[in-house]
């Protein structure tokens, strides 16, 4: 089972359910089953007459008043806009990163944002925070090898 609708859905309707069912995915699985559920299966096509700016904007609309994921709000919308950008055939890279002062305590802060085309396109990150890992939806890439930016496409 899956928050995501079959990709024949139309767009805003997708999204939109989507939205609404990712909180209720997100509490109980983790980040790996999170980022498969995620990933479109393979070379599926759809919504490809969006741009990537129309499909991050339609992202940030539908989740602009959470009821839950509040306090993870860039992981929904990461998970939200790495999806529809990979159907409507973007390439895009859903970063993940901690901010190095909160290592050391209790609840350490982390985020997550999009990157698409070597620029980041969705909840860009602040420059004290410590890239962990990017991941494409084949593969997660350490961020030894994106290099100091954050955006660098893996080649």
């Amino acid at each position: 089972m899956s928050p995501f609708p079959p990709s024949y859905v139309p767009f805003a309707a997708s999204l939109w359910i989507s939205a609404r069912l990712m909180p209720v995915f997100a509490k109980s699985a983790p980040i790996g089953a999170l980022l498969r559920m995620a990933t479109p299966a393979g070379q599926t096509a759809a919504y490809t007459a969006l741009s990537s700016d129309e499909i991050v904007a339609s992202v940030k609309r539908v989740t602009r008043r959470p009821w839950r994921m509040r306090g993870r709000r860039c992981l929904r919308e990461g998970l939200l806009a790495f999806r529809y950008l990979s159907l409507a055939g973007h390439r895009p890279l859903l970063h993940f990163a901690v901010e190095k002062e909160t290592l050391r305590t209790d609840r350490p802060k982390a985020h997550c944002w999009i990157s698409v085309n070597d620029e980041v396109a969705m909840n860009p990150p602040s420059p004290t925070m410590l890239e962990l890992f990017a991941y494409d939806g084949s593969q997660s890439i350490p961020a030894t090898v994106l290099g100091s930016s954050g955006a660098t496409r893996f080649g």
